[in-house]
């Protein structure tokens, strides 16, 4: 990375001007490069019937980037629904529970009347018609059973239609695709009527919102553990002038190279001009003025940054 930086400055011929102040390190010959690049993948098979994303299109976190045929997962999931809808019926119906506890009665009644009929008449009820009776009421007692077993059934089936229905609506899901980041669209790979397969890449993105800086510092006259996290301030000469930009640094590596220096790497909030283009680009150099005698950047600035991808961070359309 040290090689790739120098060549590029060495190329450039000029590097940025530094407004260091008393305490600061400065960083010099730093590339400029991106954060945030996602080569897009088709995750279903099928065919392409839109694509909404063009290049230059700025897109936000959950953004249809492009949309494949889905007509057949709808249809499973329609399916699935009725069957859940019938499965859940029946779940919570509980008449022949009620009906079976009725028999019950009725036959456990009929029987203790036969018996109470013997004991004031003997031989008034046969032995035959008691044991008949028995029966019925035994009988009534294993269909409340059957019953309340065939409601967890339509239980278990209404579970396993809810899951089928679920499933179909991953697939779904799976067939709209969308931007997993704030950014641009770079590239567009396939176009509407294609067949698409899982892993076929679909479109390149890149996010400008935020650009990392890097350089490298001597190991021998810093200390890395007085460097992550404070804030920092970029200078770069661009076609309309000399421009600062904020930011922190987020990471400092714990390896030195042969040459005795260790990397940096610092996360700066781009911006754009009145004409919609980003004052910032990937490739430009730039210089890094480390702010040491300040204090590190708050938890919020963190989070702001962690979560820069997230709606309420989108990005809006020019």
């Amino acid at each position: 990375m040290t090689l790739a930086i120098l060549l590029l400055a060495a190329a450039v011929g000029q590097v940025p001007a530094s407004s260091a102040q008393p305490g600061d390190i400065v960083v010099e010959h730093c590339l400029v490069s991106l954060i945030d690049q996602v080569n897009v993948p088709a995750q279903e098979t099928g065919m392409l019937v839109s694509i909404p994303a063009y290049r230059g299109r700025i897109v936000a976190d959950g953004d249809l980037l492009a949309q494949i045929d889905d007509r057949t997962a709808s249809k499973q999931a329609d399916i699935a629904k009725f069957r859940h809808d019938k499965a859940k019926t029946e779940a919570a119906n509980d008449i022949d529970v009620r009906y079976a506890t009725k028999a019950a009665e009725v036959a456990l009644k009929e029987h203790e009347v036969f018996e109470q009929s013997n004991r004031e008449s003997r031989g008034t009820i046969s032995k035959m018609q008691l044991d008949k009776a028995w029966l019925a009421y035994q009988r009534a007692v294993l269909q409340i059973e059957q019953a309340a077993m065939n409601q967890k059934i339509a239980g278990l089936a209404a579970a396993e239609s809810r899951a089928e229905m679920e499933g179909a609506q991953m697939v779904m899901d799976r067939c709209r695709t969308e931007s997993p980041i704030n950014g641009v669209v770079v590239q567009v790979y396939r176009q509407e009527g294609e067949w698409v397969r899982p892993g076929d890449p679909l479109l390149r993105l890149i996010g400008l919102q935020w650009l990392k800086v890097e350089g490298t510092l001597d190991a021998d006259q810093h200390d890395p553990s007085q460097l992550i996290h404070r804030p920092v301030t970029v200078t770069v000469n661009t076609p309309s002038g000399l421009q600062q930009f904020s930011g922190f640094v987020n990471f400092v590596s714990p390896e030195i190279d042969a040459t005795g220096s260790f990397d940096i790497s610092a996360v700066v909030e781009n911006r754009q001009t009145a004409k919609g283009y980003w004052a910032l680009s990937p490739g430009d150099i730039a210089g890094i003025d480390v702010h040491t005698n300040r204090q590190p950047v708050s938890a919020a600035d963190l989070e702001r940054f962690r979560t820069r991808n997230e709606k309420t961070a989108a990005l809006t359309e020019n």
